[in-house]
């Protein structure tokens, strides 16, 4: 059994990003992997992974952690 957590995909365009989506689900597929609806998001703006939060305007500490490290 296989667990993934997070797949993260990246593109400079949102037509490129739909090629990469739909690549990436043809290969899930093709594996025979599946994506619970209920934990999937699909083009977002920003995201927080690991404690930091990916954007268009770059990379930055998500507010959690930097209030962790403060207190």
């Amino acid at each position: 059994m296989i667990y993934l957590n997070n797949i993260l995909i990246y593109s400079n365009n949102m037509s490129k990003h739909y090629q990469h989506v739909k690549e990436a689900l043809k290969c899930l597929h093709k594996a025979s992997l599946n994506i619970k609806a209920e934990k999937r998001k699909f083009h977002s703006e920003s995201v927080e992974y690991l404690g930091y939060i990916l954007s268009p305007l770059g990379l930055t500490m998500s507010d959690n952690k930097v209030k962790i490290i403060q207190d």
